[in-house]
């Protein structure tokens, strides 16, 4: 069957066969990402996460944010000990 055919008979299903296609799509997706890809993927559809800048020029205008007092370096050296 080409793809051309099963296009168009998925356009001749049902709404619940249609959703039920896409469900089995959508693991067959899923199953090819690696357990860190999936869990990102859910962690931004969630809007739990968005995606950095892959330009570099982009990412090197962030500034990082000044904080007062030592280093949170020295910080956990010292509650080590």
């Amino acid at each position: 069957m080409s793809v051309l055919e099963v296009i168009e008979a998925v356009k001749s299903m049902s709404l619940p066969e249609r959703e039920r296609v896409r469900s089995v799509l959508d693991s067959l997706s899923a199953s090819k990402m690696t357990g860190e890809e999936h869990a990102m993927e859910k962690l931004r559809a969630a809007g739990l996460l968005i995606n950095r800048p892959s330009n570099p020029a982009a990412r090197s205008s962030v500034t990082p944010a000044e904080i007062k007092g030592k280093p949170l370096s020295e910080t956990v050296i010292e509650e080590r000990r």
